[in-house]
């Protein structure tokens, strides 16, 4: 009984394994962040690092971390240009559904987008809600 237990919190705890080649993906409030920082952070389980990530990690790689699975994800150029994600780079986020194509030895999948909508980055001082 206890080994059943201690595995299945293991496997809560621990980081999802990537999306096969071919699998469906479904992304929703995805953190646009540097691929060392979505790393740390599947690796640590601090999120702090996705929003805390370096500009100059940004311009190494840019990969989406799914909070809610613990995945990675790099996007596939067809169809999402690297300006359109890296507007939501430090605090935006993206929607997205398409099929993995390949995944690399990091437990990253690649993704072909099929449709994706993203959330930019809100511009300093954007909130004048009542003080």
């Amino acid at each position: 009984m206890r080994r059943i237990v201690a595995a299945l919190a293991l496997a809560v705890a621990g980081p999802a394994g990537a999306a096969g080649p071919g699998e469906d993906v479904d992304v929703t409030a995805g953190v646009v962040t540097g691929l060392e920082c979505a790393l740390a952070a599947r690796e640590k389980g601090d999120l702090r690092k996705l929003t805390s990530c370096p500009p100059l990690e940004a311009q190494k790689d840019l990969v989406v971390y799914d909070v809610a699975e613990r995945r990675i994800y790099r996007i596939a150029a067809k169809k999402v240009f690297r300006y359109q994600l890296e507007s939501a780079f430090g605090g935006g986020s993206i929607d997205f559904s398409g099929k993995a194509v390949k995944v690399d030895a990091n437990e990253v999948a690649t993704v072909e987008v099929a449709e994706y909508s993203i959330a930019k980055k809100p511009k300093a001082g954007a909130f004048k809600g009542c003080l």
